[in-house]
């Protein structure tokens, strides 16, 4: 399967150096505005350089488009695309909102292409082990999760901090666990409650899920950490499913936070689970677009993410 690569930021390499081990898989193409950022990316896998993006979606030995643009951008892109007959590997989320959303699944249909968008969290060990035990009703039901994730804040002047591009804290960083929830419980949400507060070079932002069978969610994201940490307590009939310390850690860690402002850009946590998280997951998208069987993650399910999302959001902006 040959691979055209747009993006040439973070995401970019990290989707280049897991897509360069998969067999059967070759990195033919990247595309970026400045020939330059192309050419780094480039060099290793000897991919063709692509200053246009509508001369790479062209090119018919293409078979699949891996978008890690910013956020903003990925509506325009992965439109292109589906309309251009690729299957498309899009970088969470896949939109700023469900209309968009939607729109690219009914493109993707239309021109019989697979539409990926990549929740790398579903792939990480102590999350899949954890949905299998209450799946399979080893632990009884979950009467409860608390979820936390957090990391540096943006640098200044990033579109991180723009969300017009970003959707803000929520969509980059709280998305992770809002789809990991979606998963793990469904979508029967009667009710969101959420806030969001800022101080000394932090913002956290939590938000509180009601599900119908009486279940309870808080999602906690914060930028202006010290450093990456996420977690869970997963509350069931015959225990608590952990992982992180998710109370005892954020205290802590937003005590060092503040006397660390200065510390900030986009961290990819590198740990040999991690790494394989992003291999698998990729290699999971492209076995299913091989093999025109079922994907592990469905657009549709994308969009029930950005829809819980856009719902947190308005309640922080009601809040406000």
């Amino acid at each position: 399967m040959n691979i055209g690569l747009i993006g040439c930021g973070t995401m970019g390499r990290v989707y280049l150096d897991r897509l360069m081990r998969i067999k059967g898989v070759r990195v033919a193409a990247v595309c970026h505005p400045e020939r330059e950022k192309a050419a780094a990316l480039a060099e290793l896998p000897q991919a063709k350089i692509y200053e246009s993006y509508s001369e790479m979606i062209a090119h018919p030995d293409i078979d699949i488009i891996c978008v890690t643009l910013p956020t903003y951008l990925h509506k325009e892109y992965v439109q292109m695309a589906l309309e251009a007959g690729k299957h498309v590997i899009c970088e969470k989320p896949l939109t700023l909102n469900e209309v968009d959303c939607w729109e690219l699944i009914e493109t993707s249909r239309v021109k019989g292409v697979k539409l990926c968008v990549a929740h790398v969290v579903r792939f990480l060990p102590e999350y899949k082990e954890a949905r299998l035990r209450l799946r399979s009703g080893e632990v009884g039901a979950a009467k409860s999760v608390r979820t936390t994730r957090a990391s540096l804040m943006p640098a200044e002047n990033s579109w991180f901090l723009d969300k017009r591009k970003s959707g803000g804290i929520v969509f980059d960083l709280m998305i992770h666990d809002i789809d990991y929830v979606l998963w793990l419980l469904g979508d029967q949400i009667t009710h969101i409650k959420a806030e969001i507060s800022a101080r000394e070079g932090v913002e956290q932002a939590l938000a509180w899920l009601y599900y119908a069978d009486g279940t309870k969610v808080c999602l906690e994201a914060i930028w202006g950490a010290s450093d990456f940490h996420a977690g869970f307590d997963i509350t069931v009939e015959q225990g608590v499913l952990s992982l992180g310390g998710v109370k005892e850690s954020n205290e802590s860690d937003n005590k060092v936070a503040h006397g660390n402002s200065s510390n900030r850009g986009v961290i990819i946590p590198e740990s040999p689970e991690l790494e394989d998280a992003y291999y698998f997951q990729l290699a999971s998208f492209i076995q299913a677009i091989e093999m025109n069987g079922p994907l592990p993650i469905t657009a549709e399910e994308a969009c029930s993410a950005v829809r819980i999302a856009t719902r947190i959001v308005d309640c922080i902006d009601s809040y406000s």
